[in-house]
């Protein structure tokens, strides 16, 4: 086992044994080519001598290959030698784990912001057939910037390749069925992202208290209560009880509307009834149902001081005239009153579509816009004052374009002949290309040779400078005493 594992590093540089666990073995190194630093993470134990294994391991190690996306880090290479798998990705120098900063105090769009990138990031993975199976804040890293980044996706499939299982403590982000033994699939990486979302939203992990999931919003007046529906679906201890994946998660929580608290819990009006559409406990200024503005009683008012009455030397204000609609568009345009306008907390939109209009409104503001008017057509008492069309004038086709009649036909000259072109004798002669027996391959093997022959002096040599050594330093030993 450590010649298989001396062989895998062995094409690094610099390489450091970090730490080691009953999942992998983690070595840093740098990349011989572009000196990038990776991490080299070796399985304890090595793929069974079995067909069906091997294909199983290049296929789960293919997709993982195909892992591209953003929130994922990235993929160097990952193989096996002579049977022992490995794992190398790109080191993440700056960064936090997710870990070191739950005690942080986390807003909810900070908190929802940062789980919607670990459920595209693990969305991507499910497309390519992989599941991460037992996601904790030690697989997810946070940037200075606030991009995140999930580590460690495809592991759990090499694990259990190789039968190197690994006893899962009775951690609060990973599915219960995971921790029994049973594989995880999409709907535990569900748990397992609620689980997070949890305990960013409300600074302790999942409480469940008798078999019930308490909701976060206990511990938080910010959390919406539309969020502790989500979040209670997704920690459902039965996985047919959860979201079928994380994509419908993420649509779950993007679906949310995040509100202070200080402005949820203002005081508002008793309810009342729309007078259009019969709805009960109505409030606010407009009906929640049909958007009819609902009437609301008048503010008492002091007495306004009446103006004084103008003089003869002041300009009489005009009347005013009502105004008439323009020929052609609709008259109840005219008498249509502007609506008045809503307010943020009653998301209402209205579109009403007419003949020759449409009105689309903003909460239940409408604003008219023309599409088409109506052509005015002369008819009845109207037609005798329209002179009639003016009469087409017919073309003779036949005069203006005469034809040969009984004369011989239009015939076309013949076209020139083709100059045919010997290209043998016109393009260079083409050079002669050499053949594998022309290539010197007994001279690049006897080099190769003559350098094994070299490497092997060098390695007795080291042999005999270390043997000297440890006999200088017994010598000394010895005189000391």
């Amino acid at each position: 086992m450590r010649e298989l594992v001396r062989r895998v590093i062995s094409e690094f540089k610099s390489v450091q044994l970090q730490g080691q666990n009953e999942g992998y073995v983690l070595f840093s190194g740098r990349e011989p080519d572009t000196r990038e630093k990776v991490s080299i993470k070796i399985l304890p134990r090595v793929l069974e001598s079995d067909p069906g294994a091997e294909r199983a391991f290049e296929s789960t190690a293919r997709a993982i290959r195909q892992l591209n996306h953003p929130n994922l880090v990235p993929v160097r290479k990952v193989g096996h030698e002579s049977g022992l798998p490995y794992l190398v990705t790109r080191a993440i120098e700056s960064g936090q784990l997710l870990t070191d900063r739950l005690q942080k105090g986390w807003t909810v769009d900070e908190a929802a912001d940062a789980v919607i990138q670990i459920g595209h990031a693990l969305e991507h993975a499910h497309n390519k057939g992989l599941v991460h199976g037992a996601l904790t804040p030690e697989d997810v890293i946070v940037q200075p910037d606030g991009r995140i980044l999930v580590a460690d996706v495809g592991m759990a499939d090499l694990r259990r390749l190789v039968g190197a299982t690994v006893k899962q403590a009775a951690s609060p982000f990973v599915a219960p069925e995971v921790q029994q033994g049973v594989r995880g699939d999409a709907r535990a990486d569900v748990y397992s992202l609620a689980a997070i979302l949890y305990r960013l939203l409300a600074g302790r992990p999942p409480q469940i208290v008798k078999g019930e999931v308490m909701p976060p919003g206990r511990f938080s007046a910010d959390v919406p209560p539309e969020m502790d529906q989500v979040l209670m679906r997704a920690l459902a201890a039965d996985p047919d009880q959860r979201y079928p994946d994380v994509k419908a998660l993420v649509a779950a929580l993007g679906g949310v509307k995040i509100v202070p608290a200080a402005e949820r819990l203002r005081p508002v009006t008793p309810g009342g009834r729309c007078s259009k559409c019969g709805a009960e406990n109505q409030t606010g200024r407009f009906c929640r149902k049909c958007g009819t503005a609902l009437a609301q009683p008048k503010p008492a008012t002091a007495s306004q001081p009446q103006p004084k009455p103008m003089t003869g030397s002041q300009p009489q204000p005009r009347p005013a005239t009502p105004s008439q609609p323009r020929r052609g568009q609709d008259r109840q345009a005219a008498t249509r009153q502007p609506p008045e306008r809503s307010i943020l907390d009653e998301p209402i939109q209205i579109t009403r579509i007419e003949v020759g209009r449409i009105e689309v409104g903003s909460g239940v503001e409408v604003e008219d816009t023309v599409i088409a008017r109506p052509m005015q057509v002369a008819s009845g008492a109207l037609d005798v004052e329209f002179p009639a069309p003016i009469e087409m004038p017919r073309l003779d086709l036949d005069a203006l374009w005469p034809t040969t009649g009984d004369g011989l036909p239009i015939t076309m000259p013949e076209p020139p002949p083709i100059p045919e072109i010997d290209w043998a004798e016109v393009a260079p002669p083409m050079p002669d290309v050499p053949t594998i027996e022309d290539i010197p391959i007994a001279e690049v093997q006897r080099r190769e040779a003559e350098m094994r022959r070299r490497e092997a002096e060098v390695a007795a040599l080291e042999k005999k400078t270390a043997a000297l050594a440890e006999q200088t330093a017994a010598l000394q030993e010895n005189t000391g005493a």
